[in-house]
Formats: C-alpha cells, structure tokens, sequence
C-alpha cells in the first residue's frame, strides 16, 4: 500500500470512529438535549455560532432535529452557496425557500441516529472540507446531567490522530501548521506581521513559514550574524552541513541561516515537529564560539534604533495627536501637518506603515521572552502608528482620483496599504496650498 494510501485511510477511519460515536449519542439524547459541533479554527469575530456548525435538538419524546445554520449566523467564508444548497438537498436537508429563510434541517426520530450522523459528516467534509474530526469541538447543554460529547474520544485511543492531509490550498496548508504547533505552545500560535510563526528556542527565534508558490513548509533562523570573511565562513559550511544532514545552514549575506524544508504534499504533522526539533538541537550546540569561529555575533541583528529625531516634525505631531484619543483623527487636521501635500501624506504613510510593522514584531518578541523590548509599551506604539497610517489612509482615499505612490524598494511591510488604496488629494488641497 502506498504512503498517500495510508494516509487517506487514517484520515477515512477517524472519521468513521466519529460517526459512530455521534451515532450512538444522537440516539441516547432525551427531550431538551442540545448538541452543537463546529470548527474550532474558524474566523469568528467575536459572534457566537459563526463557525462552521451543525447542531441536534431533541424532541417530542423520540424526535431530533439536524440543523445547519441559515447564512445570517454563519462567518461570511462559511457562507452557504447554491451549489452547496444543492448538495444538502441531495442529503436530505429541508431547504427553504427565498421569501421563506429558514435553517437547512432533517427532522428524524432517532432510530435514525447513525444516518444523521453520516450526513454530518459529509457535511463537514464535503460541504466545508474539514480535514479531519480533530478540527472539531463540542457543546452539549439540557438536563442538568447531559453527558458531554468529547471529539478527541472519537479516535480510537483517545489521542489526536497525526494529520496526514493533502492540502487543498496555501490556507488550507497555514491551518494545518497552526493545529500542529498547537501542542508546541499549548494553544493557537501567533504569527508575526509577515504571517510566520515565531518559535522560541533556548539562544534564539526560529521562523515558521508556508510558502507562497509552492506546498512547503519553512523554517528558518538567523543563527549568527555580522560575519567577516565570507570566504572561511564558506569553508566551515560544507563540514558542519556534513554533520547536520537533517539541517542546511546557508550563508546569507553577513548571517549564517539554519533551514528546514518540510514537504506540505501531503503534510505529516509529527515531519514538522520533528523539524522543530531537530533546529532545537542545533540551537543547543550553538554558542559564542561558535559566533566566534564565523567572526561574527550570535543571534539575529537586533532591529534599528529610531529616535523621534529621525523623523518630520509634523509626523510627529499626528503619532502625538493619535497617541491622545482613541477616535479618529480629524481629516484637516491631518492634512495642516502634511502641509496639504500629496507626496507629504504618501510619504508620512509609509514611514507610518513601516514603524507599526517594526513595533508589532517588537511586540511579539517581547511575548516571546524578549527583555530588551516591554509588551505593553510596543503594543502603545503598535497602537498610535497604527491609528496614524489609518488617518493618512483615510485622508488619501478621501479624493476621487488614483495615484501610484513612489515607495523605497527597501521598506518593509509595504504589504500593508494596497496600491489601489492610495488615492490623489482634491482640488481644494492645490488651493491651500
């Protein structure tokens, strides 16, 4: 049997585990009992039920109902569309009609458990394509002792089952990386503003990343940096990638980079722990000697220091104007400190842009372990740069005309505002002038 054949029939055999067990508890709930199951991993917004969800109710002594919700209380990704409409028809699912919306649903009594159970399923697989049941929570609620469903007890050992999935696309692939660091930090991990994952280890930062163009994940760490003598540095490589068969260090630039590729097609949750692993163990035989043999200092390159001196004086006035109140800056005041000109606006924003991009890294450090850098203050200047470039944002696309902006190829984090986002400032701008 091949490899992707296994893989396929662990994912198959934890979603027949679950069905049965949702089976057998659909067939045992009593009047009032309530079952919802949904996606732990979804968008949520803060509204309760905007997951991918579907629920049970029982009733009238022998009845249960399986009910999707209507798309007004579903998160917009989650969205149900015609196509989808016509395949829960094809399940079994009551459809309403437009001028009557209600929630697609199958009344059944329930000897008919296992075959709600097995529409769940397909609902969340084929409807939503959730990967495997581990994506799963639950919430039962009615009689005071109502049994809970535990979705980590559908697997056959009661652990999680190693996810081995073909992944559908680059989210796809980045959600799958997330639920298998989980167990790593012990909850969600967060990404850094690139979207990768920062991972601390004993002398330094590992970064976890899905790449764009192609189904892989990266890691990589700056192990030292500011190397002199590229030429030795060259040399010492080829012995130590001998050594380190699982782990290629590069030399980039003036740093010396440790990398590990993990293959994403099909992705094997244990490979990328074991990745995480095997970069854990470099970093523990990394020191100052081993700085010292390249010439160069251990760690990354700690990010520039900039002072207020460095930057306009009306910039400064609108970081202390969104320093002192949570609202909206007023759009002439912003303008009177970019002199009301164009290139003044565009300009502030970038340099706006790139300081909540650096302040937001900072802050993630700091959570990380980082001493040199306090949460609570770079998450403040995360806050004020971040209501100064949406001052500028709005003052740009406050005018009708489009504008392509000239930005420093070197800047980092011009991701942030799109092209399309800068518009030109109104004629009454030239007349201030």
């Amino acid at each position: 049997m091949s490899d992707s054949l296994e893989f396929d029939f662990d994912v198959d055999a934890a979603w027949m585990q679950f069905q049965r067990t949702l089976g057998d508890y659909v067939s045992a709930m009593r009047d009032g009992d309530a079952l919802v199951i949904e996606s732990r991993y979804d968008t949520t917004d803060g509204v309760p039920d905007t997951a991918a969800c579907v629920q049970f109710y029982a009733w009238d002594l022998d009845m249960v109902r399986c009910e999707i919700p209507a798309n007004e209380h579903l998160h917009s990704s989650r969205s149900i569309t015609e196509e989808q409409r016509q395949a829960l028809s094809a399940l079994g699912f009551r459809i309403s009609l437009n001028s009557e919306p209600t929630a697609p649903h199958v009344d059944r009594n329930r000897s008919w458990s296992d075959d709600l159970a097995k529409k769940t399923v397909s609902v969340f697989r084929d409807i939503w394509g959730l990967p495997h049941p581990s994506f799963l929570s639950s919430r039962a609620t009615g009689r005071y002792d109502v049994p809970s469903f535990d979705v980590s007890a559908t697997e056959p050992d009661s652990t999680v089952v190693p996810l081995c999935v073909q992944p559908k696309g680059r989210e796809h692939l980045q959600q799958l990386v997330d639920h298998a660091l989980e167990p790593w930090f012990g909850f969600p991990p967060d990404h850094d503003p690139d979207g990768d994952i920062p991972l601390r280890f004993v002398g330094g930062t590992a970064y976890v990343s899905v790449k764009p163009t192609e189904p892989v994940v990266e890691i990589n760490s700056t192990l030292v940096h500011a190397v002199s003598g590229r030429t030795r540095a060259a040399e010492l490589l080829v012995d130590l990638n001998l050594q380190l068969p699982d782990v290629m260090l590069h030399l980039v630039q003036d740093c010396i980079v440790a990398q590990v590729r993990v293959s994403g097609s099909p992705f094997v949750a244990d490979h990328l722990l074991w990745a995480v692993r095997m970069l854990s163990h470099v970093w523990e035989q990394v020191d100052e000697k081993f700085a010292e043999d390249f010439g160069g200092m251990l760690g990354e390159p700690a990010p520039p220091t900039v002072t207020a001196a460095d930057f306009p004086d009306g910039l400064l006035e609108l970081v202390e104007l969104a320093a002192e109140s949570d609202a909206p800056l007023d759009l002439k005041a912003v303008l009177a400190r970019c002199s009301s000109d164009r290139d003044v606006v565009v300009s502030y924003l970038r340099i706006s842009a790139e300081q909540e991009a650096l302040w937001r890294a900072m802050a993630v450090a700091a959570d990380l372990g980082d001493e040199h850098c306090d949460v609570d203050d770079a998450d403040r200047e995360a806050a004020k740069w971040s209501r100064t470039v949406a001052a500028l944002r709005e003052v740009l696309r406050s005018t009708p005309e489009q504008v392509t902006p000239v930005v420093d190829p070197s800047a980092i984090q011009l991701q942030l505002f799109e092209t399309d986002e800068v518009a030109e400032v109104s004629d009454d701008i030239s007349d201030d002038k």
